[in-house]
C-alpha cells in the first residue's frame, strides 16, 4: 500500500505496544529468504526498550501499527557499538545505537526507514549524544543505502550477535 509519510502518526511505544512489536517482529522474519539480515530478539528484550533510557518509535496508520524503531543507550556494556567498533570510553558514553527497524511487509516502500532513522537521530540529539551507531547486515542493500542516505558512514565489518557478520555505520549529531 503506498501512502505519504504524512499519513503516518509517530509516537512512543510502551508496554502496551509489545504483544504488537513482536507480531511485527515475526512478520518480518517470516517474510524474509534470509532471517540473517535481521537480529531476533527476545520478547524480554524487546519489552526492556519500551522503557528508559531506551526510547522505541512507532509508526501507525489509522490506529495500526506499520512498523517500530528502537533507539538503544547500551551504556558501557557488551551491547556499546561504539566499544565494539574500538572507541574509547568516553566517546562510547556520548553514544547510543539504532538498535533496530522493522517495517510490517503491507507498509514497505512509504519510506518509514528513513523516517525512523530520522526521527531517532533528532530524539537521539534531544538526549544529549554526539553520536548514533548502526549495525547492518552486509547483505541487506535496502538498509545499507537508506543509512548511508541519512548522512552516517561507514566505519567496520565485525561478527555480532554470535557470528552475524555486520557493518558498523555511525553518525556525529
Amino acid at each position: 500500500m503506498k501512502l505519504s509519510k504524512d499519513a503516518f502518526e509517530f509516537k512512543e511505544c510502551t508496554l502496551e505496544d509489545l504483544d504488537e512489536i513482536c507480531l511485527i517482529q515475526e512478520e518480518a522474519f517470516e517474510a524474509m529468504a534470509d532471517d540473517s539480515l535481521l537480529r531476533r530478539n527476545s520478547r524480554d528484550a524487546l519489552a526492556a526498550c519500551l522503557n528508559e533510557p531506551h526510547y522505541t518509535l512507532g509508526a501507525f496508520y489509522k490506529g495500526e501499527m506499520a512498523g517500530f524503531a528502537v533507539l538503544f543507550d547500551p551504556k558501557l556494556t557488551s551491547e556499546s557499538i561504539a566499544l565494539s567498533a574500538g572507541f574509547s570510553e568516553d566517546i562510547a558514553k556520548q553514544s547510543v545505537n539504532f538498535k533496530l527497524v522493522i517495517v510490517r511487509p503491507s507498509y514497505r516502500g512509504n519510506g518509514l526507514q528513513t523516517a525512523f532513522i530520522e526521527k531517532l537521530g533528532q530524539k537521539a540529539r534531544e538526549k544529549g549524544f554526539k553520536k548514533i551507531f548502526a549495525t547492518v547486515s552486509p547483505d541487506n542493500e535496502f538498509s545499507k543505502n537508506n543509512f548511508i542516505k541519512n548522512g552516517y558512514v561507514f566505519h567496520s565489518q565485525k561478527e555480532k550477535y554470535g557470528g552475524l557478520l555486520r557493518n558498523i555505520y555511525y553518525k556525529d549529531i
